[in-house]
């Protein structure tokens, strides 16, 4: 049997500081050691099988993938739910692994599912292809103003943009309106965010080979508003770790807040608690499916008579795409659950 009942670590980049307390709750170790350290000398510290608990914060996915490697069990926290523990006032990394090992012993809280190596990539490529559109936006945006100044508007899409950009950037050389050198810096301009694009279209098709291979995206990319980037970030969601379809679309800040007092029910905005990317993927297919739903091109079922009711009591665009958001991710809950793929009722 252990000695000890949990072991809280604080993560740093350089040094770990952990406290360790028993079955009667007392702290009974407090230590520090590099990160080389630790793991050279944890079979020795810890020979028998030991619940390790960290925050889910930098490197902690790394953290439990070790420690579970070595023999161990290993819990993620929400940092906000162990801020509420550290009661004392002075505010130092052993008093923090303290309070990681007193809000681990709250029955309540829910823990984090620690990421495989794996789901670790498909959140890498996501975030990826997040920065990288929004450098392109940026440097688009820049490029129109510039031209924009010259006298030169540009309206195209994003496939024929950086061809469109070239050819105004040679047309203001050829007028005058600009001197070589600025051609010559708009030019480059454009290339990269040729580059930008072509390096956008190589996630999208890894996404999309990724998917292909995962049972999970399969069954997602069958329910209509989820497409092959929504299916990817929802395929990795922990959904067994949520009692039901409304504790899953809570997580991520899909429902109102609720400010209730003396029985009177006061629903506000959503929460937005959660995954924030995986929260704005989602209501940008419940966009893509209301205006489907516009459109007449929607096949009939339960789905699309929850829109139509939407429509019919007179809310605006965005809280419909909120609602039908809300409706997806329990829909996404209920096809992960069962296994199987969406059916139109």
């Amino acid at each position: 049997m252990s000695d000890y009942k949990v072991i809280g670590i604080d993560l740093a980049k350089r040094k770990l500081h952990f406290a360790a307390i028993n079955l009667e709750n007392k702290v009974v170790l407090k230590k520090a050691m590099d990160r080389k350290s630790f793991f050279e000398n944890l079979s020795i510290m810890f020979p028998k099988s030991e619940t390790f608990v960290f925050e889910a914060c930098g490197g902690a996915h790394y953290m439990a993938q070790r420690l579970e490697s070595m023999g161990h069990k290993a819990i993620l926290l929400k940092p906000k739910d162990v801020k509420a523990y550290a009661k004392v006032r002075q505010k130092n990394d052993i008093n923090d692994s303290i309070a990681i090992c007193k809000a681990s012993c709250d029955p309540d809280l829910m823990h984090v599912k620690a990421k495989t190596v794996g789901e670790q990539e498909i959140s890498y490529l996501h975030k990826a292809r997040q920065n990288i559109i929004q450098q392109r936006i940026q440097r688009s945006n820049a490029l129109i103003t510039s031209l924009f100044e010259f006298g030169y508007l540009v309206t195209c899409g994003k496939s024929t943009f950086a061809k469109t950009c070239q050819n105004f950037v040679n047309l203001a050389l050829e007028e005058g309106f600009i001197n070589k050198t600025i051609a010559d810096q708009m030019l480059l301009d454009c290339e990269e965010i040729s580059q930008l694009i072509v390096r956008e279209q190589m996630l999208d098709k890894e996404i999309a080979a990724r998917n292909r291979c995962s049972e999970k995206a399969k069954i997602l990319e069958t329910i209509p508003g989820i497409g092959t980037i929504n299916a990817s970030i929802l395929s990795i969601k922990p959904v067994e770790a949520y009692d039901s379809a409304k504790d899953f679309a809570a997580s991520l800040g899909l429902v109102p807040k609720q400010n209730t007092t003396g029985g009177k029910i006061i629903l506000g905005r959503i929460t937005k608690q959660g995954d924030r990317y995986a929260r704005t993927m989602l209501i940008q297919g419940a966009r893509s499916l209301l205006m489907r739903s516009y459109k007449k091109n929607m096949p009939q079922g339960k789905l699309s008579e929850f829109i139509e009711r939407l429509k019919e009591k007179g809310k605006s665009f965005n809280v419909m795409a909120v609602a039908i958001a809300n409706k997806l991710a329990r829909i996404t809950y209920g096809c992960l659950i069962s296994n199987s793929n969406y059916q139109v009722l």
